[in-house]
């Protein structure tokens, strides 16, 4: 298995606005490079520990969707989901978010590789380096939020 990926921005708005981005999996496909949709299913409205999303990702040319199930909610401070696909167990994705000096809120996204060391392999064969493109979108992805909750 892959080291965990965290990537921190400190953005220049409060808590609540940051939250509004990131504390919900339906609005990821707004910052996000590769979850383009979300769908809510078993009756699920929303985030809630034991909610389950259908993730539709997009990279290049591949599409693939997964299926994600909330762990940790706690709302304008963490979320947290495991995804899978096809049955497996694929990641941990997550948002955690702590007020900082003058208004401003530290964000951090993580990625915790939850793969088989069979499925690793296989992964990686699809999209090279996982940890590194993972990396690469967890920065796009911050970035995305930094510039939208400072622009209000």
């Amino acid at each position: 298995m892959a080291e965990d990926i965290v990537v921190t921005r400190t953005v220049e708005a409060p808590p609540e606005r940051v939250w509004d981005l990131v504390g919900d999996p339906a609005r990821i496909g707004a910052i996000s490079p590769e979850c383009h949709r979300v769908d809510w299913l078993g009756g699920a409205t929303g985030p809630a520990p034991g909610a389950k999303f259908k993730g539709h990702n997009r990279k290049g040319l591949m599409r693939w969707s997964t299926t994600g199930t909330v762990v940790d909610y706690a709302p304008q401070r963490e979320i947290t989901w495991d995804v899978d696909l096809l049955g497996q167990p694929v990641a941990r994705w997550g948002f955690r978010l702590t007020p900082a000096d003058g208004g401003h809120t530290r964000v951090e996204q993580f990625w915790h590789d939850r793969r088989s060391p069979l499925a690793n392999v296989v992964g990686r064969a699809r999209a090279w380096d996982v940890p590194a493109a993972n990396r690469r979108g967890m920065e796009q992805t911050l970035d995305a939020v930094r510039r939208k909750a400072e622009q209000g």
